[in-house]
């Protein structure tokens, strides 16, 4: 016979071992979503782009027949490789991330738990990134010092970042997304081999990347309060339900 006590130490347990799932598989799920990566090509396969969950460039290959298209064709082709890569990527990466959309359905949403965090249900979904050229788009207005959730969200999807390499001959913009939006080349492009173009689109993109996370952090911290509370990672929830357990035992 078990008492009151040993039931409710039973139902503890139960409950700390579902949470310890449910946060293991979090841990899990975060580590294959920053391992997804995808490629796509473009220009009969000519070009062939490779993207990670950042929406960086990670590589370009470039077929030994290259050389039958101009260079604002292989511009044009990355970009477009580059995009279907971007979306393969998101794509794999919903998949990933289904499991525990599921689970977090059975859970208190956030703005039952946290008094600053606005309900969910009561916002429009974030408007996407664009993905038109910096140069075909209106300038971008200054964000006030009272912008609220939605203004700053449809800022948010006009946000890009450029970046150059090899003396600016390569230079690529990048939405917030980190998706390739623009590919220029130089007039001394000419002067670079195409292993070299490929190597630079790679160190442009990533050097983009870095640049619009700043940008979009940066929109986002006058919204960021100093004292609002500080939640641990992963890491150090589970390693205190491990203890946890071992106390129930």
């Amino acid at each position: 016979m078990h008492g009151p006590n040993d039931r409710l130490r039973m139902e503890v347990a139960q409950v700390v071992d579902d949470v310890h799932r449910l946060i293991s598989g979090f841990a899990e799920a975060k580590r294959l979503h920053q391992a997804v990566t995808a490629s796509a090509s473009a220009e009969r396969e000519r070009i062939v782009v490779v993207a990670d969950v950042s929406g960086a460039v990670t590589e370009v290959d470039f077929d030994d027949d290259i050389e039958d298209l101009g260079y604002h064709q292989i511009a044009r082709g990355v970009v477009q490789a580059a995009q279907r890569a971007a979306a393969a990527v998101q794509r794999k990466a919903d998949e990933i991330l289904s499991a525990q959309r599921e689970a977090l359905l059975g859970l208190p949403k956030l703005s039952d738990l946290v008094d600053w965090m606005p309900d969910e249900q009561q916002l429009p979904p974030p408007p996407p990134a664009l993905r038109t050229p910096p140069a075909e788009r209106e300038p971008l207005a200054v964000v006030g010092e009272h912008t609220d959730l939605v203004e700053l969200q449809e800022q948010r999807a006009r946000l890009f970042a450029t970046a150059s390499a090899e003396g600016r001959r390569v230079t690529v913009a990048v939405n917030a997304d980190g998706v390739l939006i623009d590919l220029q080349f130089s007039g001394a492009i000419a002067d670079l081999g195409y292993e070299e173009i490929a190597e630079a689109i790679v160190a442009a993109s990533r050097a983009a990347v870095a640049a619009v996370a700043r940008k979009v952090a940066d929109l986002y911290a006058p919204t960021v309060e100093d004292d609002r509370p500080r939640f641990p990672g992963p890491d150090v929830v589970l390693a205190g339900i491990e203890r946890l357990r071992d106390q129930l035992r």
